[in-house]
């Protein structure tokens, strides 16, 4: 955002440091991380990056440069500095963690589901760009890298319509509410998809025109008596909080369990965020535990 406003790399100069450090502030919520990865997945792209936030901080960060550079526009300052910081929301909206861009209005993490956590075609166009911000092609160069970012995501969404229609196809599928085409994970070029119906829950991945059923999972009982004391629970409000996509399944055999599974992200066979709630006899929540990768020990809920 810097090079596009003409003013490259110089550490005396507000407009390059308002917009790069405007891009750079709203990640200040890092220091969640203080307090356990767990607390920081809940906290990242929360208040911080909400449109109120990015405006504040703007309006701060760009008083304290007009401070030390008053011979500057004040405009100037601020103008930079606020596209900074919206450019930043702006990406994060991209990807599928989202950000709670209407806190405090809303809670609700927005995003448009085109990349997972990182894009390396999006990443690599930056940094090309960056490559030349000491020439005279700076603005150029960080112009183009917007425009071909743009229409590489107009190319993926194209690709995601066009993923939609052939799993409905595959699958003989007629109503479109019931697809929902995810990225896949670190594939820039592929898709994961879910098909929602009545009774039960499909997850598949496509590779290279193949789709693939990795998990079936029964319905989503609302009326299980287990699971509705779950979601009493914090595995329940943790998991509101970190995901629009999250199916549950109550498990009846040698323990009474209540599993909780993240559906965005997929690594070799299983869901990256899993949760697993244990009752007792009673139907109570006897322990709760939060995994944040397979075959790993979870992180134990207090309760």
């Amino acid at each position: 955002m810097s090079t596009l406003s003409g003013h490259s790399f110089n550490i005396n100069d507000p407009v390059f440091l308002g917009a790069t450090l405007g891009a750079m502030i709203p990640d200040l919520d890092i220091v969640a991380h203080l307090k356990g990865r767990l607390n920081y997945l809940l906290k990242h792209r929360g208040k911080s990056h909400s449109l109120p936030a990015l405006g504040v901080m703007s309006l701060g960060l760009s008083g304290i440069l007009y401070a030390f550079y008053p011979e500057t526009s004040w405009n100037t300052i601020f103008f930079w500095t606020l596209a900074g910081t919206l450019s930043h929301g702006l990406i994060d909206i991209l990807n599928s963690f989202g950000a709670q861009l209407l806190w405090p209005f809303s809670k609700k993490k927005f995003t448009v589901d085109m990349i997972t956590l990182s894009d390396p075609i999006i990443f690599l166009l930056f940094l090309i760009a960056a490559l030349f911000s000491y020439s005279h092609l700076a603005v150029k160069a960080s112009a183009s890298a917007f425009v071909l970012s743009a229409l590489y995501l107009l190319y993926k969404e194209l690709g995601r319509q066009e993923t939609k229609n052939f799993v409905m196809s595959m699958y003989k599928l007629h109503d479109k509410n019931e697809v929902k085409i995810l990225p896949a994970l670190y594939k820039p070029f592929s898709w994961n998809f879910l098909i929602v119906q009545e009774h039960l829950v499909r997850f598949g991945t496509i590779r290279g025109q193949q789709p693939q059923i990795q998990r079936v999972l029964p319905h989503w009982d609302q009326d299980d008596p287990y699971i509705a004391a779950a979601m009493d629970g914090a595995l329940a409000e943790v998991f509101d909080q970190f995901t629009p996509y999250y199916h549950v399944v109550s498990e009846h055999e040698e323990e009474r369990t209540v599993n909780f599974m993240d559906l965005r992200y997929w690594g070799k066979d299983d869901f990256l965020y899993t949760g697993q709630v244990l009752m007792n006899e009673e139907g109570e929540i006897a322990q709760e535990t939060f995994y944040l990768f397979p075959n790993r020990d979870g992180i134990l809920l207090g309760y």
